[in-house]
């Protein structure tokens, strides 16, 4: 456009909003992007729904519901006792190389210790109170659940 001088003048070409807006615009679609791309990538390597692991959880806390309610019976709470640090170990030796699942290996191992802590009372003396054992045994099904939990939550 000529001015009345003859200067020419060049008129800024804006869109409607001004390249602010449009700069945000684009900024915030790229971490859009790049979020959900850093969940489906979390997704994928989130360790998968295990049928075998979820049973193996699911009985350790069966067995120490059942076996808190038997805590009177000194013998019966020894056998209970030694059950239920096999079947924690065994689904601690389950848990322990599925990969991606260093969470679930570490609360394995503390459910394992907490049910052998109770068995080895039993192996050192049969005189275990009624009140320890339902504690323990308490402690093991509570720890169950919320691993139970986690495992069940999993995608499938």
């Amino acid at each position: 456009m000529r001015g009345l001088t003859g200067i020419i003048v060049k008129k800024k070409i804006t869109t409607k909003f001004g390249n602010n807006h449009m700069k945000k615009i684009f900024i915030s679609l790229i971490a859009m992007l790049s979020l959900s791309g850093c969940m489906l990538l979390d997704s994928y390597l989130m360790t998968k729904y295990d049928p075998n692991e979820y049973k193996l959880i699911t009985d350790v806390r069966a067995e120490a519901q059942t076996y808190k309610t038997q805590c009177e019976d000194a013998g019966l709470s020894k056998q209970n006792s030694i059950k239920l640090a096999y079947d924690s170990q065994l689904f601690a030796l389950y848990s322990e190389h599925i990969p991606r699942n260093k969470d679930l290996i570490k609360a394995s191992a503390d459910l394992h210790l907490i049910a052998q802590g109770l068995a080895d009372q039993y192996i050192k003396s049969d005189k275990v109170s009624t009140a320890f054992c339902k504690i323990k045994f308490d402690s093991v099904e509570k720890s169950a659940e919320k691993i139970q939990t986690v495992i069940g939550s999993k995608p499938r």
